[in-house]
């Protein structure tokens, strides 16, 4: 007598299935790993790109609204507040600390009447951690007097622009068209001379997912990458007894004008101590109704009829 075989799967067969189906998951797993990896990457490189571009456009907006009044040859060179100062203690991407006056200050909406000038300055400041904090200074006011020293990053107008800086730097391109990373516009060889254009130049140190600082051992990373913009500084250096001519030619020019359109004014209209001598019956049959308005006429002797509002029967005065 035999026996029936019923349907169904070995012990091999079901170990073989499970192999293979461990192999499958582990190879989607590590595949998702990767993508979930990258993405992240990916995520934290754009975020440190979007930084880095913030920062240089906000340089790059200063720079291109930089102004200098040359100093008149007269003038003591430590009394004039005016200049484009750059300064490279490390010059591997440039000048580390600028200093220079601006016409990018936004006036506030109020009455008076307010500068658009500023003077501003860049500079690193070393971190207790990793890396460099960029400091943007600004001041509304220009200084007294010649000022070529930068302000501390406690200064009351300090703002930290950048946390965990790599690298920083602006390269400078003279008349000459060479690139310099030194600049000094209060000495006798750059005396009031504004560079033509600038490269400003950027490295931050990367972020984790909480925006920390992710301070890797020397050697265990690539390099962080260097952005840089070029920046054309349109405005040349101004002749400032030039501008004080051109002002004052301006001032005697509105002041003509102004007495022009007095004469004008006073051509133009038919006064009421002119327009009574014209009409005197008129007048004296409303002032006989009304002796009161003889003091209001006498008040109004030296303005134009036409613009007292007076409606005397009888008189065309313009």
């Amino acid at each position: 007598m035999t026996r029936a075989r019923r349907a169904g799967f070995t012990l091999i067969e079901m170990m073989a299935v499970v192999v293979l189906t461990a192999i499958v998951l582990g190879a989607a797993v590590e595949f998702y790993l990767d993508l979930a990896t990258a993405s992240r990457e990916a995520t934290l490189r754009v975020r440190g790109d979007r930084r880095a571009v913030a920062v240089l456009d906000r340089v790059a907006r200063d720079l291109q609204s930089a102004v200098l009044l040359k100093k008149p040859p007269e003038t003591d060179p430590l009394a004039w507040p005016w200049l484009f100062l750059a300064d490279a203690p490390n010059a591997e991407l440039g000048a580390q600390r600028v200093k220079f006056v601006s016409r990018g200050r936004l006036p506030r909406a109020s009455a008076a009447l307010e500068s658009d000038l500023e003077v501003v300055a860049y500079a690193l400041y070393e971190r207790a951690d990793a890396g460099f904090d960029l400091v943007r200074w600004s001041s509304p006011r220009l200084p007294e007097s010649l000022d070529r020293s930068f302000p501390t990053s406690d200064d009351p107008g300090a703002l930290v622009l950048a946390e965990g800086v790599a690298g920083f730097g602006v390269r400078l391109l003279g008349e000459q068209g060479a690139w310099v990373d030194v600049w000094d516009s209060s000495t006798l060889v750059d005396s009031a001379e504004l560079p033509v254009a600038a490269e400003v130049s950027i490295a931050l140190l990367p972020e984790d997912d909480q925006g920390a600082i992710v301070v890797d051992e020397p050697g265990t990373a690539p390099p962080p990458l260097v952005l840089s913009r070029e920046v054309v500084l349109p405005v040349r250096p101004l002749e400032s007894e030039l501008l004080v001519a051109e002002a004052d030619a301006d001032d005697e020019e509105d002041e003509e004008s102004g007495e022009g359109d007095e004469a004008e004014d006073e051509a133009g209209c038919t006064t009421v101590a002119a327009c009574r001598a014209q009409f005197p019956d008129a007048f004296a049959a409303v002032v006989a109704n009304d002796p009161g308005l003889e003091s209001v006429l006498g008040s109004l002797a030296s303005q134009c009829y036409g613009d007292t509002g007076l409606s005397i029967p009888g008189v065309s005065c313009e």
